[in-house]
This record gives C-alpha cells, sequence and structure tokens, in this order.
C-alpha cells in the first residue's frame, strides 16, 4: 500500500490486490460510467473483493461500455503497452486490434449466452509489436442482485507458451509415432517368407531376439548387436545374460526362464550396459509360439529402449531411419524377393506361420495397434493395448467395421480418416482430447495417435494403421505441476519476496529479480557483493546466522542495509538448509523480505506510546497536585486559592478528554463508526464562528478572505473540528505568526478552505507524512503537546466528504493547510 493509500479510508471491498489493488483505489471513478464505488452494486463490490483476493487472472467488464477491472494475476496479459492504463476504460478501447473477434463474444454473453474457448488464438499489441497468443478462457455474465446481466466476468489463463512448446515438439512426436508404425508396417509386409522377417528385422531398431523350445537363443537382430556392443555368435551363447544391471538380473532371469517352463507370455524391464559403459532401461514383451499342431516352438521376443521414457515421462527416443528408407528398403526387399527361387507363397505353412508372427508382433507391441480395411474400414488386427485404450472387449471389435465398434469417434475422426485414404498421407494427433465409451462408461482421454496409410507396390492405399498411446496421467500430471508452479509463482510475487539458492560446496548463489532489488542491484551479483551492502554493524549476523542454522536446519535474521545512496533498509533473511548423507550442508533455499517499512511503524508505534505516555502524565500530574492541595484545604472553606486550584484541575481535565477524546476517533475511525450528519451551511458563517478560544487568547488574529456566499453540504461539526485543528497548529508551531489568515474560494466543482500563517515552515521530507497517524513535526516529540492525531483525524474526515487535503509550504515562508469539499 503507497502513502497515499496510508491517508486514506476505502470501501472494504477495494483493499488488497497489490498493484492493481492500488490501482483501483486511485482511479477518479466518479468520471468514469460506474461512477463513485459507493454506488456501485452489491454485486460489482462482491465481485471486485473476491478478484483482488484471488490468484487467478480475473478480469471484470461492467456495463454496456464494459468499463475494466482487473486483479495483478492477470496483469501479465496485458502487456507493457496496455497496463495499466487498461484499468476503468472500455475493452473495445484497450482491445481494438481484436474486438472484432471478441466483440461478439462479448455481445452474445450479455445476452445470457456464455462463451469459452481453449487455446483459443488472438493476434495482440500489448508489448509494441504484434504477436500471436493463446488462452483458455471462459466469458460468463454478472447477474445483478435483481437478475439482470451487469456485466461480463472474464476468467483467463494464458497458454502461449504451452502451445508453442507443443508445435515445437509435434513434428518429434510425429516422426516417433510414423518410425514406429513403420516397423509394424515392415511386419506386415514381411509376412510370406521367415527371410523378411530377418530382413525387416534387422532394418527396425527394436531389438528382436528369438528362441526356441528349449529356451536356447537362435537369433539376435542388429539392434541388439548395436546396443550391446558383442557379435551375434557370443550374444547366441547366452551372452548377454551377464550384462543385465546386478538389481535386476536373478528376477529377470527367474521370470524369463519361468516363462519357458510353463510356455507363457513373459514381459518386463530392466537395464542392460550399452557398449558405450552406460545401462539402458528396456522393455521386453515375448509371446510364446506354437507350431500348426500345438507343438511349442518357442519365443519371438522384442525390446524396445525406453530409457528417456523413464528419464522424461513416457518421451520415447527418436528412431535412427525415417518412413521413407524403410520404405525404400521394403520395396528393394520386395524386387529382390520376387527374383528369388524361394516359392513361398505356395506353402500354406510357411503362410500361416508369416501370419502369426505378424500378429503376435502387432499383440505384444508395448502401444495400442488396430489395423484397419481402406476398402470397407473392417478391422483386420488388434493388439490387447487398443482393446485396453476403447474399453472393449475382442469380440465386439472383430469382424466388425471401425466406426460400428466405435461409434462415439466417428464424428470427428472418420473424416480424418476417409482423407488419410483419400490423399495416402498420415494423421499425427498429439494429446488430442478424445470422449471414449470404455466398459459402457463415457471417459474423457487425452491420446497421442497417427492414422498411417499402408500402401501396396502401386501406391494405392490399402489399409490404415492406428497406433495410440494414451497419455492421459501424463497430461494432467504436467498441467498439475504447472498448477503448482503457478500458485508459487503467484505467491512469491504476491508476497513481494525475493528468493536465493546458495550452494555451500561451490560457494555460488542464484537469486531472483525481486531479491537483486531488495538489495540495490539490477542484476545479479556475488555473495561478497551482497554482503558488502550490510551495516557495518550487521556483517557478522550472515555468517552467525549460517552458523546456527547448520545446526537447525533453519536461517533466520533480521539487519540492515545501506544503498549506494545511504538509505537504511531492513531485511528480513529466511531459509532452509538440506544436508547431504554425511550431515554436511549442500545448499539452501530461502526468502528475502522488505520489512523496512513495518520497522518504521514499528519505531512509529514506540514514539507514540512515549508521547501519549508523557502527554498523559503532565495533565494528570497538575490534577494530582490541584487536589491534593485540595483535600488539604477543604476545612478551611472557599478561597481565592480554593478556585485558582479548581479552574488548575478543570484545565487538566480537558487537557485530559482532548487526548482521550483524540484516541476515541481513531479507534472509531478503524471500527468505521464515524457517521456524517450532512447539511448545507455557509462556509464564512462557520469560520466566524469557530475558533473563538483562539480569539479570546488576543496572541492571534484571525483573519477571513474570499468568498463569504459560498456554501456546502457537509457536516459543519466535522469541518469546524478540521478547521480549528488547523488553527491550533499554526498557533502551536508558528507562535510568531500574529495574523493567522482563514482563505475560501470557488476551485472548479469544489470549495477550498486554507488556513496559511507566517511562521517557519515545514521541511520537505516531512511534508509527506503529516497526515500519518503519530506523526508529529517536531522530531524532538516533547517541545509541543498532542499525539500526533489531528491531522490523521482530519484526513479521515475530508475523504468521507470525498474532499482532498494537503499541505503547501516551505521553509522560512510559513504553512498553508487547506481541503476541499464537492459542490
Amino acid at each position: 500500500m503507497s502513502l497515499n493509500d496510508q491517508n486514506k479510508v476505502f470501501p472494504a471491498f477495494m483493499y488488497g490486490g497489490g498493484e492493481s489493488g492500488e490501482l483501483i483505489r486511485n482511479i477518479d471513478w466518479s468520471v468514469t460510467p460506474l461512477g463513485i464505488p459507493d454506488s456501485w452494486s452489491p454485486c460489482l463490490k462482491m465481485l471486485t473483493g473476491t478478484m483482488l483476493s484471488t490468484l487467478s487472472p480475473v478480469l471484470i467488464c461492467w456495463g454496456k461500455q464494459y468499463v475494466q477491472l482487473y486483479n495483478d494475476a492477470f496483469r501479465p496479459i496485458l502487456g507493457k503497452n496496455k497496463h495499466p492504463r487498461a484499468m476503468g476504460i472500455s475493452a473495445s478501447e484497450t482491445y481494438e486490434e481484436i474486438w472484432d473477434t471478441i466483440g461478439p463474444m462479448f455481445e452474445d454473453v450479455m445476452a445470457g449466452h456464455p462463451v469459452s474457448f481453449p487455446d483459443f488464438m488472438v493476434p495482440m499489441d500489448r508489448n509494441g509489436y504484434s504477436e500471436d497468443c493463446y488462452f483458455n478462457f471462459s466469458y460468463s455474465p454478472i447477474r445483478d442482485e435483481d437478475g439482470k446481466i451487469g456485466g461480463v466476468l472474464v476468467i483467463c489463463t494464458e497458454t502461449t507458451e504451452k502451445v508453442n512448446s507443443l508445435k515445437e515438439l509435434k513434428e518429434t512426436n510425429r516422426q516417433l509415432v510414423i518410425a514406429k508404425t513403420a516397423d509394424f508396417i515392415a511386419m506386415k509386409r514381411i509376412e510370406e517368407s521367415e527371410e523378411r522377417f530377418r530382413i525387416m528385422a534387422e532394418a527396425t531398431d527394436i531389438m528382436i531376439a528369438v528362441a526356441d523350445e528349449s529356451s536356447h537363443a537362435v537369433y539376435f537382430n542388429h539392434a541388439w548387436v548395436e546396443l550391446t556392443g558383442r557379435p551375434m555368435e557370443e550374444l547366441l551363447e547366452f551372452g548377454w545374460a551377464d550384462l543385465i544391471h546386478p538389481e535386476e538380473k536373478e528376477s529377470w532371469l527367474e521370470n524369463y526362464i519361468g516363462a519357458f517352463r510353463q510356455r507363457i507370455p513373459f514381459e518386463g524391464e530392466f537395464r542392460i550396459l550399452s557398449k558405450n559403459g552406460d545401462y539402458r532401461w528396456l522393455l521386453a514383451k515375448g509371446p510364446p509360439r506354437f507350431h500348426n499342431d500345438g507343438r511349442f516352438a518357442g519365443y519371438i521376443s522384442s525390446c524396445i529402449d525406453i530409457t528417456e521414457r523413464k528419464r522424461q515421462e513416457m518421451e520415447m527416443e527418436r528412431l535412427s531411419e525415417d518412413l521413407a528408407i524403410i520404405n525404400e528398403e521394403m520395396a528393394a526387399a520386395n524386387e529382390e524377393l520376387t527374383t528369388t527361387n524361394e516359392d513361398i507363397s505356395h506353402s500354406n505353412e510357411e503362410l500361416q506361420l508369416s501370419e502369426q508372427r505378424f500378429k503376435s508382433l502387432i499383440r505384444q507391441a508395448p502401444f495400442a495397434i488396430c489395423v484397419i480395411g481402406a476398402e470397407d474400414l473392417m478391422i483386420l488386427d488388434v493388439n490387447d493395448d487398443y482393446l485396453e485404450l476403447v474399453g472393449r472387449r475382442r469380440d465386439e471389435l472383430e469382424n466388425r467395421t471401425i466406426w460400428d465398434a466405435v461409434p462415439e469417434a466417428s464424428e470427428s475422426y472418420a473424416p480424418v480418416m476417409y482423407e488419410v485414404i483419400r490423399s495416402g498421407i498420415a494423421f499425427v494427433a498429439d494429446e488430442h482430447e478424445v470422449m471414449l465409451v470404455r466398459n459402457g462408461i463415457p471417459e474423457m482421454l487425452f491420446i497421442d495417435f497417427v492414422y498411417e496409410p499402408v500402401k501396396d507396390l502401386n501406391g494405392i492405399v490399402t489399409a490404415i494403421m492406428v497406433v495410440g498411446i494414451d497419455v492421459t496421467d501424463k497430461v494432467l500430471a504436467r498441467r498439475n505441476i504447472e498448477d503448482i508452479e503457478e500458485r508459487i509463482r503467484l505467491a512469491v510475487e504476491a508476497a513481494e519476496m525475493g528468493t536465493f539458492d546458495y550452494n555451500y560446496i561451490e560457494d555460488k548463489i542464484l537469486t531472483s529479480d525481486r531479491f537483486n532489488q531488495i538489495f540495490g542491484f539490477d542484476h545479479s551479483v556475488t555473495r561478497d557483493e551482497l554482503l558488502s551492502r550490510y551495516h557495518e554493524s550487521d556483517r557478522n549476523l550472515s555468517a552467525e546466522g549460517h552458523k546456527i542454522a547448520a545446526k537447525t536446519g533453519k536461517l533466520f535474521y533480521e539487519a540492515r542495509l545501506i544503498y549506494p545512496d545511504n538509505s537504511l533498509h531492513w531485511i528480513r533473511v529466511q531459509g532452509n538448509v538440506y544436508f547431504d548423507d554425511q550431515g554436511q550442508r549442500k545448499r539452501i533455499l530461502g526468502t528475502v523480505l522488505d520489512i523496512t517499512e513495518f520497522k518504521r511503524l514499528q519505531q512509529q508505534k514506540d514514539d507514540f506510546i512515549s508521547i501519549a505516555s508523557h502527554e498523559l502524565k503532565t495533565p494528570i500530574t497538575s490534577l494530582k497536585a490541584s487536589l491534593q492541595l485540595l483535600d488539604r484545604m477543604k476545612d478551611k472553606g472557599t478561597t481565592p486559592m480554593t478556585t485558582k486550584l479548581i479552574g488548575q484541575a478543570t484545565k487538566s481535565m480537558n487537557k485530559i478528554s482532548e487526548l482521550v477524546e483524540d484516541l476515541l476517533n481513531v479507534s472509531r475511525m478503524n471500527q468505521g463508526q464515524v457517521g456524517l450528519n450532512k447539511k448545507t451551511f455557509r462556509l464564512s458563517e462557520m469560520l466566524d464562528d469557530c475558533c473563538n478560544h483562539v480569539r479570546a487568547g488576543g496572541d492571534h488574529e484571525l483573519v477571513f478572505e474570499g468568498d463569504r456566499n459560498l456554501e456546502v453540504f457537509a457536516d459543519e461539526q466535522r469541518i469546524d473540528q478540521v478547521v480549528v485543528n488547523f488553527v491550533n497548529n499554526a498557533v502551536k508551531y508558528a507562535p510568531n505568526s500574529r495574523k493567522i489568515y482563514l482563505v475560501v474560494e470557488k476551485l472548479g466543482n469544489a470549495a477550498r478552505v486554507s488556513v496559511k500563517d507566517n511562521g517557519p515552515g515545514i521541511p520537505k521530507d516531512k511534508l509527506p507524512h503529516l497526515f500519518d497517524r503519530y506523526f508529529r513535526a517536531d522530531v524532538s516529540g516533547f517541545q509541543v503537546s498532542g499525539l500526533g492525531l489531528g491531522l490523521y483525524i482530519s484526513a479521515d474526515i475530508i475523504e468521507r466528504h470525498d474532499g482532498k487535503i494537503g499541505v503547501d509550504s516551505e521553509e522560512g515562508k510559513g504553512s498553508t493547510f487547506w481541503f476541499t469539499l464537492p459542490l
């Protein structure tokens, strides 16, 4: 809160809100369509108070002019060009460049129709140039107490950074999905021969191995050789087992050998030592193979390197070859196969075996796969992961068209699939939000998927391979993390705290911008430079605080800083220490807060207590002495001394009453109990009747100047109290100024009343604090009487009249205290 805010009293709903709250409080709302805040509708007051206290970005556009009120969280959306000018003006003026887009939306909301869009793009000029900005927003009608729509409530979160990041990842993800899809397309096309299978196995980076019925490996593809650095001959002699990480070796081999014994599928994750000396995480799956007569034939296992997914939340490694290279190799393989003497096309047994291998690879893939005929959209093959993804049983998909099996997705994605069949161009979806009826229950999922066209040698699309991954957990987790980070950032910014991260081992410190500002720097500096700003008497506090923190784990101390301009500032430093396994300090994370204003108020409170004690003690001592003398003289009857003592006692009692009344007035102000009894009266008459105690004293002459006929509508008693306070100050601080001038004049739509003296004037550095509570212009504190509350009370009275109060003074040239009242 600024010094100006401290001198004013605002409606309760306008308090708080950081910079935006201060801006709202300082706007002259009487010149806006909203009028003065006291006249606002209860609904608008309530929403304004709620907006200023919330951490989410909120914008209120009130009335047909859409007058704007917004909070600190919404402020970054406006950029440097639009804030703070946007506060209190029409939204159509602020958003002129996009009003053609959002203006009709506002009209729909004012008609009672809420509007919302995710990741909505608008081109905005908010930082001196046009930029594409994305937002998640909702426009909602605000109904007043009569149910009428009074304005538009805008809840808005900027997603520009997220959308741009997703665009950058889009091509990477597309290549990833296409490459993975290509492996399975290759498998489809090698279904007619064992040699074709080996060619495709060598062409993929999926690690494929074949074991016979006795668990002896008979084949490892090139991906195994490339990863391990061992030749196939060594791998075939169980030379892969010793590469497994010791923590997984025993359990994985037990799982692997146990599957052979029971002839059941195996699946698991383990780490294996690569030729580069680092361990890579593998996801292995292996379905059992059987001959046509039911005899066990061993396993075809596939391993996928999931190291990146392990490290970065399901992020898969990019394949080394793209789809064009694989298609070229497949075409070359087909041409080579047509010239060979192998006639496996006439062998039903080999055909069935190849078909089984292909189906096995699809069904054991670590992600959802569905193959759909291009001509009739019949489902040709589907694996268990796809069944789990769409929440169906196998009998609900087999021998049916894709849109009969999953009708809830047809409206959105049937046109997309038809376009892929027509154009032969793959469709890649990143984190699409899809509603699927899974096991009879509608669920909203986020899915990465691709529609990849499968073409024959003539380039005709014969099938669509759908490959999908459920990334719902990843998306929700990321959004949750983003929300938490945003809340933390807003909390730190709202508290105006600086943050730091100090590494004890490297003696390096990382600081936030606010931290640097608190220490008086506009950039990051070394720890030694920070310590150089400490007051000479406080430089030991940092070392002592860290010494204690080494034992308790908590850092806390308060110290003084000296800026280059020699100004003094107080800071409070807090932090948590993090230790290594040996109990040695590694780092400390902490905050720093500027408590200069807190210390000033604390000192001001202490000064007030001292002054109040002194001011009350003097009249009480005098009263006590008078009463003691009267008690001794009570049996002597009335004497001149008795009359004098009673007068002194009455004077002391009046002084005590004045001091107590000042304290009670402040209490009433704080509790909102100061009421105004307004009426129309003439200022000159009020001034003629006031301050009779000064006129009676004979030491000062009150001289009236200005308009004697000017009338105002105000609380005459309260205005009289303000004038008396001004005159008393002139008598108190300018005792040698014989004449004190009372000036009345009309300035525009206001009446101005001034009290002018020819005294010594007021030092410039004290002028901003004259209307603060407990402030006294006399730095000695005891040379003049009073609690330092008079001008504070006067300022409250004038502000309750919607007027202004101030002082003009120059040392050696007197002072003029003034206030204005609206006409």
